[in-house]
């Protein structure tokens, strides 16, 4: 949260503002961690006791994102891993208003698969009973049931690697007798100009694959893109499915529902700020787990900006470099300090 994100930057930080940090802890007898140690003592901190540790410290804050909004579940590649047979990923579950980041799981290994790593995270931090969006990765029948059993809501996206169902959503896109809402909305911004149109379908008596019984699937969501980019004056066009166990029986209720979708894709915005704020990409490691440890912190000073009310994380944190004590202020003000 004051610029620095290798792991040299951190230690200078610590070494040359070793009084100011005793100050403010109230760690009269600290000493600096040496450089050699620093990656070291990363490399060992166990991700489960400092997830604990965190969620202790604020849980209040986490659950009444999770109480209240739809979440979405996305993994994101920790690229600054120098072994590439060491494959890092974090597995984020992010509010779709607030951009809280309310859980990360770890992802490790080439040959580890997303798949099962999201369903054991769904199923250990009980946000399969929660609402959950989904990329078309997570469009299978056990991922789906998984959460329609446990009394959540999803939505997730169709794609080819479900050819039978996607088929079958086109079909059912085609008979307008089985429309139940729709609408429109007109987003400008960045240079492109988005129009997108929602039509929500009934699936209750599509004759579905036995694998997808237990998915409760009921509701098709069909999103129409078309997007016109100002600069170079063309406009490109893509349609989208989307399935849902939710019901539909208002025009507001598909508008929320379609609304999901959008949402979804928009918190990607998180991801960005790891990269271009935080750096996350641009810190190499050597260490898996020190690459997972700093990626589980960086969720957590991002959450931290996000409850103190901050809009523009690198005008905030600019403004934490030039005056210390407003970094402070802003520690205390969300119960760090």
């Amino acid at each position: 949260m004051s610029n620095r994100s290798k792991v040299s930057e951190l230690h200078r930080y610590i070494t040359n503002k070793i009084k100011w940090l005793r100050k403010i802890t109230g760690e009269k007898d600290a000493m600096p961690i040496s450089r050699a140690h620093l990656p070291r003592m990363l490399a060992q901190l166990n991700w489960d006791d400092l997830n604990v540790l965190i969620y202790d410290c604020f849980d209040a804050y986490i659950t009444l994102s999770v109480d209240n909004e739809w979440i979405a579940v996305d993994g994101k590649t920790l690229r600054g891993t120098l072994k590439s047979c060491e494959k890092q990923a974090l597995v984020h579950a992010v509010s779709h208003d607030s951009r809280i980041d309310v859980a990360q799981a770890r992802q490790v290994g080439e040959k580890s698969s997303e798949i099962t790593v999201v369903r054991d995270f769904l199923k250990d931090t009980g946000l399969e009973k929660k609402k959950i969006t989904l990329d078309a990765h997570h469009c299978n029948p056990e991922t789906t049931a998984q959460i329609a059993q446990s009394k959540g809501s999803y939505v997730v996206q169709v794609k080819e690697n479900q050819p039978i169902l996607l088929a079958q959503c086109q079909e059912v896109a085609q008979n307008a007798s089985l429309m139940i809402a729709q609408n429109q909305t007109v987003d400008p911004g960045h240079g492109r100009i988005t129009t997108r149109q929602a039509q929500l379908f009934s699936m209750a008596s599509t004759s579905l694959d036995t694998r997808w019984q237990k998915s409760a699937i009921n509701t098709l969501i069909v999103v129409h893109r078309e997007t016109f980019n100002t600069h170079t004056e063309k406009t490109t066009t893509d349609t989208s499915y989307y399935i849902s166990n939710q019901m539909v029986s208002s025009a507001k209720q598909g508008s929320e529902l379609a609304d999901t979708i959008r949402k979804h894709w928009g918190v990607e915005s998180n991801n960005w700020i790891l990269d271009v704020t935080f750096k996350e990409d641009n810190v190499l490691v050597k260490n898996g787990n020190q690459a997972q440890i700093m990626a589980k912190l960086r969720c957590f000073s991002a959450n931290l900006l996000r409850w103190s009310g901050a809009k523009n994380f690198q005008q905030k944190i600019e403004e934490f470099v030039d005056l210390p004590e407003t970094l402070i202020s802003t520690l205390k003000q969300v119960n760090f300090l």
